[in-house]
């Protein structure tokens, strides 16, 4: 299966297409990699999502690629893998464990950010359409678009694994024997549905897992469903929903994951092959045999629905608003502008920088004067003192 997977080959296709869209930020982007050193002060202080840089990236001026533009944008503020705390964009404060945390390091290459689809994708507005843009791109095309890009921000592999269809399945089944191939090359995996993203850009991974305490014996962690009468198994316990799965690499996360894919056969699981078509198929099969399987106190870690679930658009299913994954199954419209999101809440402070730093550049101050219908007449000392700022203007509001 190595081999298969090396063979897709997908990143010519990706570089294509990630260019066509970001191409018209793309150059500004570069310049403001060179020269900026104005840092505004942060409103959060020290403990800010945006920690301050003392010197600006280093890049080749000879080089346009996107990776050079996206490196630009994002590494000098990526978040410390293991800072003790982290601030959302709301000012709240989220801490570490108490100890030692595990991931000091970024794990780079260990970790597959993984997307899985046996569809062509091929129509207009579709991830593996030649000619995708901007204005009627497809919702699905921006949430892998935005897994690719986390990867590329974070130095972590990425696929996209075009899989073989089960003849007797819902589509959705293929991402467990898909996920399974993938634990064998990589120590850790994530995989998202194409309705999924990572909210914060710049938050490594490693931050998160130590946020959410995977230990050595974790093998796999999802997050709760919202608190309604579908998402129930059998025993009366909300589903755990598989469409956001972070995965570690071991022997038993191999026999997990083989025992998911042939839970439908009701060789081992008796009334699984319900779940080959009925909602909530693989996940409902998860729901209501494997998780009762393999239940020791470390195997599976249940995310937070209010962290790793849902949108602020879904707050009121459970509060599954997704501070740090977000999930857009309320509206699977949405994940476009929360792809733009993702790019101009880094970009807009940049270049906002670079106009403040220039500011003696292009800001006339021309108080000094007074007008005299067509005429502008320097201000005494006098009258200087005595001016009223703002008179006769308007506070819009906007």
């Amino acid at each position: 299966m190595q081999q298969s997977f090396a063979s897709l080959g997908p990143q010519g296709r990706w570089r294509r297409v990630v260019i066509m869209a970001a191409v018209p930020i793309s150059f500004i982007i570069l310049i403001l990699a060179f020269g900026s050193s104005y840092v505004p002060e942060s409103k959060f202080g020290a403990s800010s999502q945006y920690p301050v840089q003392s010197s600006n990236v280093s890049i080749d001026d000879t080089n346009m690629s996107m990776a050079t533009v996206i490196k630009a944008l994002y590494t000098p503020i990526l978040h410390p893998v293991d800072a003790p705390t982290f601030t959302d964009e709301d000012g709240d404060t989220y801490h570490l464990p108490a100890g030692e945390p595990r991931f000091k390091q970024k794990l780079g290459k260990k970790v597959l950010i993984l997307d899985i689809d046996s569809r062509p994708l091929t129509g207009e507005g579709q991830l593996m359409n030649k000619d995708l843009k901007w204005k009627g791109m497809r919702a699905l095309s921006a949430g892998m678009l935005s897994h690719y890009m986390f990867a590329m921000i974070h130095g972590y592999d990425y696929k996209f694994i075009r899989a073989p269809d089960y003849e007797d399945r819902w589509g959705t089944w293929v991402k467990v024997p898909m996920m399974k191939e993938a634990l064998k090359t990589h120590d850790y995996i994530v995989f998202m549905d194409s309705d999924v993203m990572f909210h914060y850009p710049h938050l490594p991974l490693e931050w998160l897992l130590n946020y959410w305490n995977m230990t050595k014996d974790t093998l796999a962690m999802m997050s709760i469903d919202p608190d309604e009468p579908q998402n129930y198994d059998a025993k009366g316990n909300r589903y755990l929903n598989t469409g956001f799965v972070i995965a570690q690499k071991s022997q038993r996360t191999q026999e997990m994951y083989k025992a998911w894919a042939e839970c439908p056969t009701e060789n081992k699981y008796k009334g699984c092959s319900r779940w080959k078509l009925d909602w909530a198929h693989e996940q409902a099969a998860f729901g209501n045999y494997l998780r009762y399987d393999y239940d020791r106190p470390e195997d599976i870690k249940v995310l937070p629905c209010v962290e790793a679930n849902g949108a602020p658009e879904a707050e009121h299913r459970g509060g599954c608003k997704g501070i740090f994954v977000r999930h857009y199954w309320i509206n699977k419209g949405l994940l476009a502008k929360s792809m733009a999101d993702s790019v101009m809440q880094y970009f807009v402070p940049r270049l906002h920088q670079l106009y403040l730093q220039s500011a003696n550049e292009h800001i006339e101050n021309m108080k000094d004067y007074r007008i005299s219908n067509a005429e502008l007449i320097p201000l005494t000392e006098e009258e200087k003192a005595t001016a009223k700022k703002g008179k006769n203007q308007k506070d819009e509001g906007w």
